[in-house]
């Protein structure tokens, strides 16, 4: 008899294993579904900033989304645990800027050069228009109204601004959100974020410490207290 109650207890107590294992596993799988419930998403604020919310991934999957970018990196693929690339444009208008031609500085050639020659009528003014050359980086339009095309011209530009790039992820969640703005509220496209994937060894999710436990002992029914060495397995 007192066999059959205490194979019935093991029995007992391989059930609530099982059964705590199970929950678990349940537990885990419908925040897994939770989470995904949240979409990708992209989009600019009030303040014209950037947001994006994104999941943690493999490297591998930025094949996919930025072929060109992996391709350039794939090398230190195992040493990238976050990156970000996005391009920037920033245009100025400076509008018409009507010279006042009595506070203009003339350079006038010697007389003996100056041709002689009156002129009947005014010449029409016309709108000469040189454009940059094409690249990737800095581009410009470039028009002058003059009565003849110059001989040359010559432009000089430079632009500064600031990025602020923040990152927010709840801890023990796969979800990231991504703020990127500029100081002058330039466009920010093509956004390309990655955030790598923790995985956790075998080692980290195994934790051995003294514990206590009080409980009913169903083999000798008496309460009692179990002081020992307790070993945990992190399942998130």
């Amino acid at each position: 008899m007192k066999s059959l109650f205490k194979e019935k207890c093991i029995y007992l107590v391989i059930a609530l294993f099982i059964l705590t294992i199970g929950t678990l596993i349940f537990s885990r799988c419908e925040l897994k579904k939770s989470e995904k419930l949240v979409e990708e998403v992209e989009y600019i604020d009030s303040t014209n900033t950037y947001n994006k919310i994104f999941y943690e991934k493999e490297i591998g999957s930025l094949r996919k989304e930025n072929k060109e970018l992996y391709d350039s990196l794939k090398k230190y693929k195992k040493d990238i645990d976050f990156l970000v690339q996005f391009k920037y444009k920033k245009s100025y208008e400076t509008g018409i800027v009507h010279t006042n031609k009595g506070n203009t500085n003339l350079v006038t050639e010697p007389a003996s050069t100056q041709s002689d020659v009156a002129v009947a009528d005014k010449i029409e003014a016309k709108t000469f228009e040189y454009l940059s050359e094409p690249n990737d980086t800095f581009e410009y339009k470039l028009r002058i109204n003059a009565e003849k095309e110059p001989n040359w011209y010559s432009l000089s530009a430079s632009v500064k601004d600031k990025f602020t790039i923040v990152n927010k992820n709840k801890e023990g969640s796969s979800i990231n959100h991504i703020t990127i703005g500029s100081q002058g509220s330039g466009d920010i496209s093509d956004v390309t974020v990655f955030k790598k994937k923790e995985k956790k060894k075998l080692k980290d999710r195994i934790s051995i410490g003294p514990g206590a436990t009080a409980g009913y002992d169903p083999i000798n029914k008496n309460w009692g207290v179990v002081v020992g060495i307790g070993v945990s397995y992190d399942l998130w």
